[in-house]
């Protein structure tokens, strides 16, 4: 694909190089094994629902109830004793979320924000519900299991080597040249949305794995860190552009800065301040951009 639809950009691909090549210069701590393999933990987890959230980027559209998602995973995972069945639990659960989300942007009109945050506030509250407070334990089979680099590969051929990909391209570039163009945009966008609930659910299974108890609050910061991910890796929240390696760019650069405020010991309060001028910024310079098919 050429650069104009994958969004990236030398910055894009920059930004998470210098950031590694500063922390490795300035914390000794940074380069110590136990640390790189804790920021391939965090990092794993976030990566897998910023995969997800780009689908839904590419369709023009934008997904708030990852983070509930991956919470109600975590609560479902731990009330089942047989691994195979609170997997597929889980994953039922994302796909039926991502149905609703789907429909009710694409059949019902209404807008992505609304939509998805309503669902969130509904998933939330029924996780609370189902786990009041964290605890419980994951199915051992499932501990420190990781999907992280076959939902890499997956999105990557998804989106640069079928006839759906092209299709979210087009959906979220020119909705009405689809449509005119055969695509049926209606099920690309429903599509969408199921396939960034059900990597959302992943995400959050992995996640639960990696600490081995659910949490009802597990994937609160996610809708906000997931947005700015793809959104520094040169995703166009328009709709349109975008690529699974940006998004993999975006994710580290986030990553990388989360780590770096715990290696210098500041404050975790200030994750979400540096997050949220982070997506102030890389929305702000990005350019609506019309790609065709």
């Amino acid at each position: 694909m050429t650069p104009a639809r994958t969004g990236l950009t030398r910055y894009t691909v920059g930004l998470p190089l210098l950031i590694a090549l500063l922390l490795a210069l300035s914390a000794a701590d940074f380069r110590q094994p136990q640390n790189l393999l804790n920021f391939g933990g965090q990092v794993a987890a976030l990566l897998i629902a910023s995969l997800g959230q780009m689908c839904v980027t590419l369709v023009a559209g934008i997904d708030l109830s990852v983070g509930a998602v991956m919470s109600l995973a975590s609560g479902l995972l731990v009330l089942q004793s047989d691994p195979v069945l609170a997997v597929a639990m889980a994953l039922a659960m994302g796909a039926a979320v991502g149905v609703v989300n789907g429909l009710g942007v694409a059949v019902a009109g209404v807008h992505p924000l609304v939509m998805t945050l309503s669902t969130a506030t509904f998933l939330q509250g029924l996780c609370h519900m189902v786990l009041p407070m964290p605890g419980g334990q994951v199915p051992p089979p499932l501990v420190a299991a990781s999907p992280l680099a076959a939902a890499v590969v997956a999105l990557g051929a998804l989106t640069t080597r079928t006839r759906f990909g092209l299709h979210l391209f087009a959906v979220g570039s020119q909705p009405r040249s689809a449509y005119l163009n055969g695509v049926r945009v209606r099920a690309v966008t429903v599509t969408a949305y199921v396939l960034c609930s059900v990597m959302a659910s992943v995400a959050g299974i992995f996640l639960a794995a990696r600490v081995a108890t659910g949490d009802p609050n597990l994937g609160t910061s996610f809708p906000l860190e997931t947005v700015a991910a793809v959104a520094l890796g040169g995703v166009q929240l328009t709709g349109g552009v975008g690529s699974v390696a940006g998004v993999v760019a975006g994710t580290l650069s986030l990553g990388l800065l989360t780590n770096g405020l715990n290696v210098f010991g500041i404050s975790p309060f200030l994750r979400g301040v540096l997050t949220g001028a982070l997506l102030l910024a890389a929305v702000s310079v990005q350019r609506r951009r019309h790609v065709g098919l």
